[in-house]
């Protein structure tokens, strides 16, 4: 008797472990319909303040999927903010009107792209995941490549949901290999510059100046770069060589500028002959 009873206990204590645990065993993936957030995680729904959208006037599509939609026949729209966490879902859903690419930026870098476009389908899907993150503060950028709909029914997120500052990586500068010393060489007279050129002076946030001596190719990199990153596209530096005319004593010599240290830049344009 003492034995029935000690197997029917180990029975219901197998299926309770089994109960408490299929939520994770069995987690929604992208593509799933989930009206819900699972356990862990909590919902955002699209008019929440933190969320930013950029690229023209927004608006509640209820003639399509429901959703809160970008305007239509315009590229480049997108929505953008931070979160305190380590993984994060874009709520949305397939519809014949729906971008077919879209790019997902995360402190600064492109991580991904993925497309909206599928059968019309009204239903709270999960577009859209990125597990694995570093815990701590991240900024996400959800850029439109087309001028189809990017729409969105909520966020789902590990943590708190913040309005947008960029979060950027700092470059880590390549390990060099190395040289074999090399005997010195005489001394010689730097050739002097020609043709169009600019002085660029950039005025960092600590009020420190950097002025340079560039081409006017350079000068449209530079600000081509800057425009780029304003609009949230782009590497979160600028390299910008002092070629023989301002390297000093080195083989080569360049300055890299971090878009969010800029406080302004001016520009001086001249001829060289």
């Amino acid at each position: 008797m003492k034995f029935v009873k000690l197997t029917l206990f180990t029975v219901v204590w197998m299926m309770v472990l089994f109960f408490s645990t299929s939520h994770s065993i069995y987690a929604a993936a992208t593509g799933d319909v989930l009206n819900k957030p699972e356990e862990g995680w909590s919902r955002y729904e699209a008019n929440t303040p933190e969320i930013t959208y950029l690229g023209g006037n927004w608006f509640r599509d209820n003639t399509g999927p429901i959703t809160w939609t970008s305007p239509w026949q315009k590229s480049g729209t997108s929505l953008k903010f931070n979160f305190k966490g380590t993984k994060l879902r874009l709520i949305s859903t397939t519809w014949w009107s729906g971008s077919s690419s879209i790019d997902v930026v995360i402190d600064g870098v492109k991580v991904d792209n993925f497309s909206l476009t599928g059968s019309d389908v009204a239903a709270r899907k999960i577009m859209y995941e990125k597990l694995n993150l570093p815990q701590g503060e991240h900024s996400v950028e959800f850029v439109n490549n087309t001028p189809n709909y990017l729409f969105i029914y909520a966020i789902d997120t590990d943590g708190s949901l913040l309005p947008f500052k960029p979060v950027e990586v700092e470059p880590t500068p390549e390990p060099s290999e190395p040289s074999e010393p090399s005997e010195p060489s005489e001394p010689s007279e730097p050739s002097q510059p020609s043709g169009d050129r600019a002085i660029l002076v950039v005025t960092m946030d600590n009020g420190l100046e950097k002025e340079f001596d560039i081409s006017k190719k350079e000068l449209a990199s530079f600000i081509q770069w800057y425009d780029a990153k304003d609009a949230g596209r782009g590497a979160s530096f600028f390299a910008i060589d002092r070629h023989s005319n301002n390297k000093g004593p080195f083989n080569s010599r360049k300055d890299y500028v971090i878009f969010n240290k800029i406080l302004t830049f001016e520009v001086k344009e001249y001829s060289a002959k």
